[in-house]
Formats: structure tokens, C-alpha cells, sequence
């Protein structure tokens, strides 16, 4: 089951404390990536085939394609605070930040345990971030992306020793064609753009790119195109007092129908709406 994630803040960031059911949940996944902190309790995490015993102090590295959840113990039930935020917020800063989410499902150590020096670093700037997002001080956006930034490198300098020469170069490489993959995209995503364009441009057949594009962002290309063309409309519908119509065609769209219909779909309101509660009007 694929859960889809909305994001609270002008960065594509959320922190947030989650209690897990005490009993079983379906599995999901999400186009975010996800870093979680025990505050306590107990319980188990679930990864596809893998079971991890949680206990306070653990954390949790989750990518976005491997199906997960978590269970509270019936009597101790756990707490968490939890990351989502859009993988972009590596890749404008440096690719290398994501290879510690570009692991297969069965390959991969997810869980870092309590009581180490690892573990007590990322909880604290988990709690860090959790707290700067929910005071919203001055300057917190900055603060923010600075912590998470912070705590990427700290989880490359990690993963890194854990994987071999050749292992590393393999997952370097398969982020520099994502890498371009995603530029070609988000370049071309305001005009005409079909998977042939793209598997044209990277040389691949149309049956790898779009399996390239679900694997690494746990979406369809439609699907993803639409979450771009619609993120673009949001950006211009909050800056600008240019019309809907404009906004719509400059994003990508080709017809007002399609636009209302993904805008209201994803959004969860009409781009008017939006612009009331969200648009540049409303600093004035």
C-alpha cells in the first residue's frame, strides 16, 4: 500500500510522533524518505522479510520503495519521532547523501541500535528537528535543512564502511542515472513529456525507465510527472497573482480539466482554495 505524505512546511520536511498499533497494520511505503527515533516503549519493526525487536534509543532507516511498519508491544506500547522528507533535499546538495537510501530491501541493515555513539547522535538532531518545526523561530526552515544535512553526512560516513569498493561504486553509479534521470525530468516536466522522451535521452528500453522511476521514487511516471507539475503550480499559485489558466499551462498541463482534477486530487482543494489560504495575498 503506497501512503501518500504531505508536507507541512515550505521545504519538503515533516517531523512527527507516531505511536504504532499494538497489532498488525498492512504494509506501505511512500515516495519520502523516512528516519525514525524510538522515544520509548518496545514493539517490533517490520521490513518486507526483516523483524527488528525495538527498544528506546533505536532508529530506523527507511528508503522509498521497501514495504514497512511498525507494532507497539501490547503492554509497553512504543513512541517515535519520525522524518519524512523529499529526497531532493539530498540531491540539490550532493548526490552521495542518498546512497545510504539506495539499498535493496535484503541486503540491508535498517536498524541502529540503542546505547551507541551512531544512535545517540541521530536521535538528538531528530529531536532537534522535531523541535524547530513545531516552534517555527525565526530563521527554523534554515535550521532545519542545515540539521538534516548534518545528519545525512552522518549516516554516509556510516553506511560507507559497511559495503565494499566495488558495492559502493555499484550504488554510485546507479544514483548518477537517477541523478539524471530526475534533471532530464524536472527540465522538461512544463512541456510534452513522455517515458519515451526520457528512456530516449538515457539510452534505455521504455520497460527499464519506467521501472527505474518506480523503483526510485515509488511512483508511476504519470504519477510523478503529475507531483511535479503540480508542486510547480503550488509554488506559482503562493508567489504570483498571474490566473489560474496561466499557472495551469505553465505547469505542464495540457487542458484546465486534467489540472483541477490532479491539483484537487492531490492537494486535497481547488487551486483557488489554495491560493486564499496559501497565496502571496495573504502576507499583506
Amino acid at each position: 500500500m503506497k501512503q501518500k505524505i504531505e508536507y507541512d512546511h515550505l521545504i519538503p520536511i515533516n517531523a512527527y510522533l507516531w505511536c504504532p498499533k499494538p497489532y498488525p497494520q498492512p504494509l506501505h511505503f511512500h515516495s519520502s524518505l523516512e528516519i525514525g527515533y524510538c522515544l520509548g516503549g518496545r514493539g517490533q519493526f517490520v521490513f518486507e522479510n526483516k523483524l527488528y525487536e525495538v527498544r528506546k534509543g533505536d532508529v530506523f532507516i527507511v528508503n522509498n520503495t521497501e514495504l514497512h511498519i511498525a507494532q507497539s508491544a501490547l503492554n509497553d506500547p512504543s513512541q517515535y519521532i519520525f522524518l519524512n522528507f523529499d529526497p531532493s533535499l539530498f540531491l540539490a546538495e550532493d548526490e552521495k547523501l542518498l546512497l545510504p537510501f539506495a539499498y535493496r530491501s535484503e541486503r540491508f541493515e535498517n536498524h541502529i541500535a540503542a546505547g551507541t555513539p551512531l544512535s545517540q547522535q541521530i536521535g538528538l538532531l531528530i529531536q532537534q528537528i522535531h523541535e524547530e518545526l513545531n516552534a517555527k523561530a525565526e530563521g527554523y526552515l534554515t535550521i532545519t535543512r542545515c540539521k538534516l544535512l548534518e545528519l545525512g553526512v552522518i549516516l554516509l560516513r556510516h553506511y560507507r564502511s559497511a559495503f565494499s569498493n566495488e558495492q559502493w561504486r555499484k550504488m554510485y553509479n546507479s544514483k548518477r542515472e537517477i541523478e539524471e534521470m530526475m534533471f532530464f525530468m524536472k527540465e522538461r516536466f512544463q512541456g510534452p513529456l513522455q517515458l519515451t522522451d526520457v528512456a530516449e535521452h538515457l539510452g534505455w528500453s521504455t520497460a527499464r525507465t519506467s521501472r527505474f522511476v518506480k523503483e526510485h521514487t515509488g511512483m508511476s511516471f504519470n504519477a510523478y510527472v503529475t507531483q511535479l507539475r503540480i508542486g510547480e503550480a503550488k509554488k506559482q499559485l503562493v508567489t504570483n497573482l498571474d490566473s489560474i489558466a496561466d499557472i495551469s499551462f505553465s505547469s505542464g498541463f495540457q487542458s484546465m480539466a486534467s489540472f483541477y482534477r490532479a491539483f484537487s486530487a492531490v492537494v486535497g482543494m481547488s487551486p483557488q482554495d489554495y491560493r486564499k489560504q496559501f497565496g502571496v495575498k495573504q502576507l499583506f
